[in-house]
């Protein structure tokens, strides 16, 4: 079967718009889309002359928008690009039809969410710099699109292998100085501005709210996708009222819009852990359209290296407070020798200030350095400062967990680590004194460091080689070894060398899987994964 010169290589199926096919027309493989809604009126009779008229001119502005969008966008992309626009329009009997090349290589939609969480992190990156540079180019030209969720914008595998962003189906694509009567989309990507404006039925009350309708609609979808992109999930909530909460209650759906309009706010998933994609998507998300950021600043962002928050410059003895940095949307600090020591602040708009000690005094960023406590008397052991400091720690404050009695660390950053003191004598952080050193007893009752707060307890089992402080390395981890697989990391081997280590392999110590790494004059020291990733020896994959 022929229809306009395109000849079906496939039955017509129905669809959400209506119906579609695939077809062929010199030698190239088309998807047909046929819609049912609007159809022009036919001239049969049936209708009278006002219906018929009303019928015509909705028919009318529907195919002059849809024209307007089509030819603006194509003045922009063309075949195997990453924005899929049809190639022509006409008319089968009273229906529209648009013809738009075939995407090979798209990942079926039950097969997404699979997909998308085998890909690193880096691939994400690909697809969501494609996705974000795509919408830039259409809002460029004046174009909403109205209608993105995960189904529009395809993730699809080419011929290489590798895996890209292709934005999809502009059915309810308007000009932003041309908006349609009705808008419609799908609910769960609605942003704020556009579910209000759904809800209303007063047509004087809805044009007013049109006017808040822009392409920022489209960045808080996009953030949605974004974060379903990195965390499998959608935003979680927090802060709602009574009403909301009794709808959650009675097993009814919340959006993400609702919460919002309704005086919640959104909560990004701890999984996504970079506070660049954290605090682009926190922006994507927000309820004032005007605060979100543009499809160009979200690329550019994007593109944009990872801030990272460094440790201050040792000489001055300084703390930073992670929390307050956070507030102050404050997602890297460098350390930066203009004219003194000082820092480069990133802010997570991308803009950047130099600042000096004082300056972060002043502003609140920094915590008060607690020094170096004295050790609990019945652990009868003495701190190695300088060698507790040449690790990168600031200062040792004494602290009881669950009824154990031991120390946490600090480092100029903030971040902390707990330690029991026999694993601080097993990292060489602390040393026997008195009694204890002369008789070689130590407290077997807490043998190993564990990150403060996980709740871990001594172990009352029998002393093994681990539990006496020896790491008992991996029987398959000579030399320089591969990560256990369940910590999800891996080794950053110049940082390692760096440090004086020249290998690093696998080990337990008290229960506890971790690393043993050895030094050129013969040392070993065991360390866990929080530390080595506290130290850059090791990253998350």
């Amino acid at each position: 079967m022929r229809v306009n010169g395109y000849e079906l290589v496939s039955e017509w199926k129905t669809s959400q718009c209506g119906w579609t096919a695939k077809a062929k027309k010199g030698g190239i493989l088309y998807f047909l889309k046929q819609y049912q809604t609007p159809a022009a009126p036919l001239k049969n009779n049936t209708l009278d002359a006002k219906t018929f008229a009303h019928n015509q001119k909705l028919f009318d502005h529907f195919l002059e928008t849809r024209k307007k969008v089509n030819t603006k966008i194509r003045s922009i992309t063309g075949a195997g690009g990453n924005i899929v626009i049809p190639a022509e329009e006409f008319m089968l009997e009273n229906h529209y039809v648009e013809a738009a090349e075939f995407v090979d290589g798209i990942v079926p939609e039950e097969e997404l969410e699979g997909v998308l969480s085998s890909l690193s992190v880096d691939v994400k990156k690909l697809l969501m710099q494609t996705a974000a540079g795509a919408l830039s180019s259409v809002h460029k030209l004046g174009i909403v699109h109205s209608d993105l969720k995960l189904k529009n914008v395809l993730l699809v595998r080419n011929a290489a292998g590798n895996y890209v962003a292709k934005l999809i189906d502009f059915d309810s694509s308007y000009p932003i100085d041309d908006k349609p009567d009705e808008i419609v989309g799908d609910i769960n990507y609605y942003s704020p501005e556009l579910g209000a404006y759904a809800d209303i039925e007063d047509e004087e009350e809805q044009a007013e709210a049109g006017k808040k309708l822009t392409e920022k609609s489209d960045i808080f979808s996009l953030g949605l996708i974004f974060h379903f992109y990195l965390s499998g999930e959608m935003p979680g909530f927090a802060d709602l009222p009574e009403r909301l909460k009794k709808r959650l209650e009675k097993g009814k759906k919340i959006y993400s819009w609702i919460a919002l309009n309704g005086g919640g706010r959104l909560v990004i998933s701890p999984s996504i852990e970079s506070p660049k994609y954290r605090s682009l998507i926190e922006d994507m998300l927000k309820l004032d359209p005007a605060e979100r950021p543009t499809a160009l600043d979200v690329l550019k962002r994007l593109k944009g290296e990872d801030p990272v928050i460094e440790e201050p410059w040792p000489e001055h003895g300084i703390v930073l407070d992670l929390t307050e940095l956070r507030n102050a949307g404050i997602v890297g600090v460098k350390k930066v020798n203009e004219g003194g020591k000082k820092y480069e602040l990133t802010s997570k708009d991308g803009s950047k200030r130099i600042a000096d000690a004082d300056d972060l005094g002043t502003s609140g960023y920094l915590k008060k350095s607690c020094g170096f406590c004295e050790p609990w008397e019945e652990h009868a052991i003495a701190f190695d400062r300088d060698r507790i400091k040449s690790r990168g720690f600031v200062g040792v404050s004494r602290k009881e967990s669950a009824g154990i009695k031991g120390y946490t660390f600090y480092r100029a950053d903030s971040s902390t680590a707990f330690f029991k003191p026999d694993m601080l004598k097993a990292m060489k952080y602390a040393v026997p004194t008195g009694e204890a050193a002369s008789s070689g007893r130590t407290d077997r009752s807490t043998r190993t460091g564990v990150s403060e707060g996980s709740g871990a307890s001594a172990s009352t089992s029998k002393p093994t080689a681990a539990s006496t402080g020896k790491p008992t390395a991996s029987a398959s981890s000579a030399g320089t070894a591969e990560p256990w697989p369940e910590h999800r990391i891996r080794f950053a081997m110049d940082v390692i060398r760096a440090k004086g280590f020249t290998g690093v392999k696998q080990a337990e110590l008290g229960g506890v899987k971790g690393y043993e790494l050895a030094r050129s004059d013969g040392g070993k020291q065991f360390m866990r994964v929080e530390m080595m990733i506290v130290q850059k020896i090791a990253e998350k994959v």
